[in-house]
């Protein structure tokens, strides 16, 4: 006789028909309660609260978890629930027994408001500048939807009945307040292989061998196939920043001789350079490809 074997539940959206979860039951405090409102400063009155923190810690966790994942990820959670048991003590010595409001209900937006002055605190950006950014995002995004692209600043300006100019700046302030971690990684985290962008990030101060490549095969250009007028004028405009009226006045000619020079160089290099690459081209394509026998394996290796 086959056992049976209860079905699995449904991992899916619950349905309008399906019961609610049921919250968990307020724990019976009601004498801990009691004697904690009539002790006095002291051991006794400490143990008490720690019992009614323990009792209530479930709050914590829940309202920690729900704001936390409205929050970037190197929002730490651990740190909100630590603020959340600050909140959580602050309500137990102010919670009235007399006004019959269920603690849980009393201290969730004690918690929760804790918490958020938590989040506050650390924030170096101020709160009109947060303000002032969403407003613009949310405008922002408002328009891109019912346009289908993206709004100009007149469409923007209008939309805000700012100036220009103020709406500029919510511009550049609404860029100001994305901060990116770059410590995140990018893939899967239980990969040991999987690179944070930390370290994919380009060293400008370092050399690159393509550069120094690209550098000297365009030096090597310059001396081949400029004249030395050509050289002249692509030396003090490029490398000095001269200007044409000025290298006109160094080599006694008209800027407008100047930028005729200009012209033809870079025509020149261009062609110079395009050629170079045609000939390395054909040069790869009438390599040969290496073969596998080609590759032998070391005496060692041979049984």
């Amino acid at each position: 006789m086959c056992p049976i074997v209860a079905a699995p539940k449904s991992v899916g959206p619950r349905s309008r028909g399906a019961p609610r979860r049921k919250r968990k039951p307020e724990p019976d405090m009601g004498g801990v309660w009691t004697e904690f409102k009539g002790a006095d400063a002291g051991q006794r009155r400490d143990d008490l609260r720690n019992q009614l923190v323990e009792a209530y810690h479930y709050l914590v966790k829940v309202i920690g978890n729900r704001i936390a994942a409205r929050l970037p990820r190197s929002i730490d959670v651990q740190d909100l629930r630590s603020a959340g048991v600050f909140g959580l003590m602050r309500a137990i010595e102010n919670y009235d027994l007399a006004r019959g409001t269920p603690f849980a209900s009393y201290c969730a937006t004690r918690i929760r408001g804790a918490i958020l002055d938590e989040l506050r605190a650390q924030d170096w950006v101020p709160r009109l500048v947060r303000n002032r950014a969403s407003t613009y995002n949310e405008t922002f995004a408002r328009l891109q939807k019912r346009l289908g692209r993206e709004p100009s600043n007149h469409e923007l300006t209008s939309a805000l009945q700012m100036t220009p100019a103020e709406v500029e700046k919510m511009r550049r302030e609404s860029n100001l307040t994305s901060v990116y971690t770059l410590n995140q990684q990018d893939g899967d985290e239980d990969d040991p292989n999987t690179l944070r962008k930390l370290d994919a990030l380009m060293d400008r101060g370092s050399a690159q061998p393509f550069d120094k490549m690209v550098a000297k095969d365009l030096a090597r250009s310059l001396m081949t196939t400029l004249a030395e007028n050509e050289r002249t004028v692509i030396a003090l405009y490029y490398h000095e920043g001269i200007t044409m009226k000025e290298i006109g006045r160094v080599m006694r000619i008209s800027e407008s001789r100047v930028c005729q020079i200009h012209t033809k160089t870079l025509k020149k290099l261009k062609a110079h350079l395009d050629k170079m690459n045609e000939e390395r081209a054909e040069e790869e394509k009438k390599a040969p490809a290496p073969t596998f026998s080609a590759i032998r394996r070391p005496a060692s290796a041979v049984h």
